[in-house]
């Protein structure tokens, strides 16, 4: 059985009390997240289409999404999918599929679709840290005591168990070994090893194990390894948690990916993961890098606030880094993916009439 040794980065204690335990996102956010629905303010049915859009997955054999546009939105309705309920279906879906191949270990995962509603209810938009620190537990039991056995992984075929092998292999360089032969004697010189450019999301952007050296070729016979990069637990916790999320929110949301995103490469799966097919694109390149953008910005915020309210003296002392960095990672990426899968939906809508 095959393990990541490193995952045990992530079993440090999380401390609990704190004077609170909310982060208000009403004011920071309002720019960034809901800017997409709120551009579609006065427009009934567009605002009814983008969210019938929010509540489901991306499903790659239907793109652009087919979205129904007879339905009349009704003041009940309206007001049930703008309090937050219309994101936490596809999260709560993806909850209750992991809970039933697992069992009560995925318990601890439920607390993401209450968090979901937080995030989206325009109303109160906050973070709970509690419910974070319940997340990223839950993440490392999941690596710790459920263990990472790629074997097993490779045997489940769901778009999660497979989307988690892909992008944990390549977060660590999908390491594999080959022979390098002697053109010159016809024997074997040696063997190399073999690394991926590391994780690549669904956007283009690469994270990779500092752990991992790097070899660049001079010439036909000569080669310069490059040493590797000192390991700092803060950034292997933090970067694992990434790494996790990145594939909970892919397989619950399905985003289509750019070409050389690790989600298209996958070892089985019994379905694909969507393409953002260039030749019959769901939204234009334009709209795609603002999603980027914005879902960036997002992030960079929600990390830098969860950053300041965990390293405040409520919270946790200033032994706990590797905690606090862990913490600040799992709310921008968490913020990230659903700003990623709102502004797809905007688009779909505002550019497919």
């Amino acid at each position: 059985m095959r393990r990541f040794g490193f995952v045990t980065l992530l079993t440090l204690p999380l401390l609990t009390g704190c004077t609170s335990s909310f982060i208000d996102l009403r004011e920071n956010l309002d720019v960034h997240r809901s800017s997409f629905e709120e551009k579609l303010a006065g427009d009934s049915a567009k605002e009814e289409q983008f969210r019938a859009c929010t509540q489901q997955a991306h499903d790659g054999s239907s793109l652009p999404l087919s979205i129904a546009t007879g339905v009349t939105p009704t003041s009940t309705t309206a007001s049930y999918l703008g309090i937050g309920g219309r994101l936490r279906a596809p999260v709560q879906a993806l909850v209750e599929r992991i809970h039933g191949r697992v069992g009560n270990n995925a318990t601890s995962f439920s607390v993401l679709s209450d968090m979901v509603d937080d995030f989206a209810d325009p109303s109160r938009r906050r973070l709970d840290l509690d419910k974070l620190r319940l997340l990223t537990d839950a993440i490392r039991h999941w690596h710790v005591h459920l263990d990472f056995d790629e074997d097993a992984l490779a045997r489940d075929t769901s778009l999660f168990a497979q989307l988690l092998l892909a992008y944990n292999r390549a977060y660590f360089g999908d390491v594999r070994y080959a022979i390098a032969p002697n053109t010159t004697s016809g024997t074997v010189r040696g063997i190399v090893q073999v690394t991926s450019r590391g994780f690549v999301d669904r956007s283009g952007a690469t994270v990779r194990f500092p752990g991992l050296s790097a070899a660049a070729q001079v010439d036909a016979t000569r080669a310069i390894e490059l040493a590797a990069t000192f390991i700092d637990s803060r950034r292997v916790s933090a970067d694992l948690t990434r790494v996790f999320l990145e594939a909970f929110f892919d397989a619950a949301f399905r985003v289509p990916a750019v070409p050389q995103a690790t989600a298209l490469h996958l070892p089985t799966a019994a379905s694909s993961y969507p393409t953002f097919d260039l030749s019959h694109p769901p939204i234009s390149l334009e709209a795609l890098a603002t999603v980027t953008r914005q879902a960036l910005r997002t992030e960079a915020i929600v990390t830098s606030l969860a950053g300041k309210a965990v390293r405040g003296g409520g919270l946790f002392g200033t032994n706990n880094e590797t905690v606090a960095a862990t913490l600040e990672t799992a709310a921008g990426v968490f913020a990230k993916k659903l700003v990623e899968h709102e502004g797809f939906c905007y688009f779909q809508v505002t550019q497919h009439p």
